[in-house]
């Protein structure tokens, strides 16, 4: 399995970083601040700038998941030395030590906004964010609750809670199984053959189920985000390539006409995304030739708790704003209500960092001890 240059694992934990920090700025942006027409100025502009890269960063997190995670499986299964037992354990256990307990939390802090707080009044003035009919289909309930530990929130139900960006981690947890399973047609031989087949069918079956009201398009969101998650996963296969500045140089141009072709002739999201995803690719090809070491500190620091800011800062979000009287409505943009806005995201990340310490920092000691519980009496 190839090595990735010191380099690209920098650049990667960057992008890693912005990209949390992207979608939890985002994210509160909408539910701070009042988005009327003509309201703020300059100063809104320059906000609405800084705020307007929450769902691009979820298409970059796709990409450099597939880099890393995809990428290697499609190596290890074209060299036999894939093994599936352990790669479902290792991704397994990397979700749950973070989803479980951010769900836990969820619970909490949606029971403390919505039981002490102003949570009802919130939601209310949020409809923009939270739909009006988003309530009426029990999200805290704990039948969405074990559906969401599960990763099958969007294929039978919503996300739990406040929490709405669980969504992207059902699509991580089936794209883990769909990949080896879909290549494992081709290099797997008789019954893990069959399987294979059964797996896909299965998944594919789950992705077309998942259209439901007030949902009708997530199928295409499902089968069209693999694809971008693929195209991190060939990235990766292609970056020992000889000619990779050639197929860098390449990816950009791709980006370039497509973001062309979407913003001029055929406006529409999903378009936007692959611009998005090739472009991703092309950092990630590039970074390799762009030294890093600077970084090594600030960004192993920062994308170290990037996956518990991602799964905690709706719902502490939320619940913050709840006790605090003068977040009843949206508030109009200015330099005092920036800078209180910037206060909650240094508190959301504080807090994040916290769930990181007691959590996500352990996920290697926790892998340990379950491959020893596990994979070794297997072995044995």
């Amino acid at each position: 399995m190839q090595r990735i240059p010191s380099n690209t694992s920098i650049w990667l934990n960057v992008m890693r970083a912005l990209a949390a920090q992207a979608v939890v700025i985002g994210h509160a942006n909408y539910l701070f601040f009042d988005h009327a027409e003509g309201t703020g100025g300059a100063l809104a502009w320059l906000v609405g700038l800084c705020s307007s890269g929450a769902h691009k960063a979820v298409i970059m997190f796709f990409v450099m998941s597939g880099f890393l995670i995809g990428g290697p499986v499609i190596e290890a299964m074209r060299s036999q030395r894939f093994d599936s037992f352990k790669y479902f354990i290792d991704r397994l256990t990397r979700l749950w030590i973070v989803i479980l307990p951010a769900l836990l939390m969820t619970a909490l802090l949606d029971g403390l906004a919505f039981s002490y707080g102003g949570g009802e009044a919130l939601l209310a003035s949020r409809t923009p964010f939270f739909p009006e009919w988003w309530s009426s289909l029990e999200p805290d309930s704990i039948k969405t609750f074990v559906l969401n530990a599960f990763f099958m929130q969007m294929i039978i139900g919503f996300q739990y809670g406040t929490n709405l960006s669980l969504w992207s981690i059902s699509n991580e947890f089936w794209y883990y199984l769909l990949l080896p399973a879909a290549f494992g047609i081709f290099v797997f031989k008789r019954n893990a053959k069959v399987l294979c087949v059964l797996l896909t069918l299965f998944i594919g079956f789950l992705f077309i189920y998942s259209a439901k009201p007030n949902d009708e398009g997530r199928p295409l969101t499902y089968f069209m985000m693999f694809v971008i998650w693929m195209m991190g996963a060939a990235a990766y296969c292609f970056y020992e390539n000889i000619r990779r500045r050639y197929l860098a140089a390449f990816f950009l141009v791709v980006a370039f006409f497509m973001f062309i072709v979407f913003k001029r002739i055929y406006p529409d999201a999903l378009g936007y995304d692959f611009a998005l995803g090739f472009f991703t690719v092309f950092l990630v090809m590039i970074s390799k030739d762009i030294p890093a070491n600077y970084l090594k500190r600030i960004s192993d620091f920062f994308s170290g708790y990037s996956f518990s800011l991602y799964a905690l800062h709706l719902p502490l979000t939320f619940c913050l704003m709840s006790f605090d009287p003068q977040l009843a409505l949206p508030q109009p943009i200015r330099y005092d209500t920036v800078l209180r806005f910037t206060l909650y995201l240094l508190a959301i990340n504080g807090a994040s960092i916290l769930l990181w310490a007691l959590t996500e920092r352990h996920t290697a000691a926790v892998r340990r001890f379950v491959f020893a519980k596990l994979i070794t009496p297997r072995v044995a």
